[in-house]
């Protein structure tokens, strides 16, 4: 399944996303692709317990621009997309040349892999604002998880390959509502 922007603005309306501002960094991005880059470069201001563009970071606001250096490997870009609602030193960040997104933790410095591409992670939202927005609790919540999980893991298997990844945790705590 692919979301489109038409879905997108149906389930968070127009005044519910912003537009990733991709001309400010066309020096950095790798190719915007649609199998890269999400229908119409939008994303969701806020999904409920998940994701935020509210960040509030001291030095860092939505759409900044990191560059870190991770061991010896040359300085990579990354360009904050929002941050986690629960904890503002979790900043969700698009790796400018492969369109990837990543967590970083800033306590630990660490980072975390979420999503292969920018497209998967706005999927991954659109998915679970549905269930959010539409939650039958209990055991009905737990199955749709555990659908949208199953469906999700096709779309970009590797959210899911690490038991203790974000997007495995999440959906570990939303199928465990039903028992």
């Amino acid at each position: 399944m692919s979301v489109t922007q038409e879905q997108l603005t149906a389930l968070w309306g127009a005044d519910g996303m912003i537009r990733f501002p991709a001309d400010r960094f066309g020096d950095v991005l790798g190719p915007l692709t649609p199998q890269v880059f999400p229908p119409g470069g939008v994303l969701p201001r806020d999904v409920p317990i998940l994701f935020t563009v509210d960040v509030d970071v001291a030095g860092v606001q939505l759409f900044s621009r990191l560059r870190i250096e991770v061991g010896d490997a040359e300085p990579r870009i990354y360009i904050v997309l929002g941050s986690s609602p629960e904890d503002a030193q979790m900043l969700f960040c698009l790796e400018a040349l492969t369109g990837a997104v990543v967590l970083l933790d800033l306590q630990t410095p660490n980072f975390e892999p979420v999503n292969a591409t920018f497209a998967a992670f706005v999927e991954f939202l659109y998915r679970l604002g549905q269930l959010i927005g539409d939650d039958p609790g209990g055991r009905a919540r737990a199955e749709r998880a555990a659908t949208i999980r199953a469906e999700l893991t096709g779309a970009d298997p590797s959210a899911f390959a690490d038991p203790e990844s974000w997007w495995s945790m999440a959906f570990d705590q939303l199928e465990s509502t039903g028992r």
